[in-house]
C-alpha cells in the first residue's frame, strides 16, 4: 500500500497514511517536538505542523495542497528511517 493523502473532514489539514507503524518513542530524539507522548507527536516543520500517530497516520497543517503535505510526509519518513 503506497502513501495516501486526503483532505481531512474539517478542511484544516491533510491526512497522510503510511503502510507501517511509527515508533514515537524512538522518534523523540529525532525531532524538537511541541508534544511527545507514546500516542502522539506534534512537530513544527517550516511553516507547517505535523501530528504523527503510531498507526502511521500523519496530519499535516499549514499547507495549501496535498502535494505539499506529501513532500513534508516524505521528509518525515526519511528522517524517521522508514523504508516504504
Amino acid at each position: 500500500m503506497p502513501l495516501s493523502v486526503s483532505l481531512c473532514s474539517g478542511r484544516t489539514a491533510y491526512e497522510v497514511r503510511i503502510p507501517t507503524r511509527i515508533d514515537l518513542e524512538a522518534a523523540r530524539g529525532l525531532f524538537d517536538a511541541k508534544v511527545a507522548t507514546k500516542h502522539l507527536m506534534i512537530i513544527k516543520i517550516g511553516d507547517a505542523e505535523a501530528s504523527l500517530y503510531p498507526s502511521g497516520r500523519m496530519l499535516i497543517k499549514g499547507v495549501k495542497t496535498g502535494g505539499e503535505a506529501l513532500e513534508i510526509a516524505n521528509q518525515l519518513i526519511g528522517r524517521l528511517g522508514i523504508d516504504i
